[in-house]
């Protein structure tokens, strides 16, 4: 039994090695390549600060709006992060995605199913206030990045 399958082993490496002799003039090489995953996120339109008055505070929130461009090389999309900073908000309400999303204490990474390399698009933020705020200038309690699925 053993006889018969080195057997097979030889003519096997003797039919590789004969057409790669007589082709070495042509040999094609496949080259891969793994293209790294690339998300970069532009704020177009975003206050760099967030102004608080009386009015605001008595209503409970502020409303803010804000445009963001991503550039991606992944046609499954990708994922985009909402950060909250804590203190200020009691939640933050997020339209202009597929669903309306609640920003509590926690991040939230949203999948962005988008076919184009290019995904503009515009957020309503509304920052339901802290009973505690007080009027003034803050930082925009809301911090949002991409990144690759």
């Amino acid at each position: 039994g053993n006889m018969g399958r080195s057997m097979g082993v030889v003519a096997l490496a003797a039919l590789l090695a004969g057409p790669a002799l007589a082709d070495q003039a042509q040999t094609r090489f496949t080259v891969s390549a793994v293209v790294p995953k690339r998300v970069t996120l532009t704020v177009l339109e975003q206050p760099s600060q967030l102004a608080l008055s009386v009015e605001d505070i008595e209503r409970g929130y502020k409303d803010v709006s804000a445009r963001y461009q991503v550039r991606h090389n992944d046609s499954r999309g990708y994922l985009l992060h909402l950060a909250p900073r804590v203190g200020l908000t009691r939640h933050i309400e997020v339209r202009g995605l597929a669903a309306e999303f609640v920003l509590g204490d926690a991040d939230l990474a949203i999948r962005q199913a988008s076919a184009g390399r290019l995904h503009d698009f515009e957020l309503a933020f509304r920052f339901v206030l802290d009973p505690a705020a007080r009027p003034g200038s803050y930082a925009l309690p809301v911090h949002v990045t991409a990144a690759p699925l």
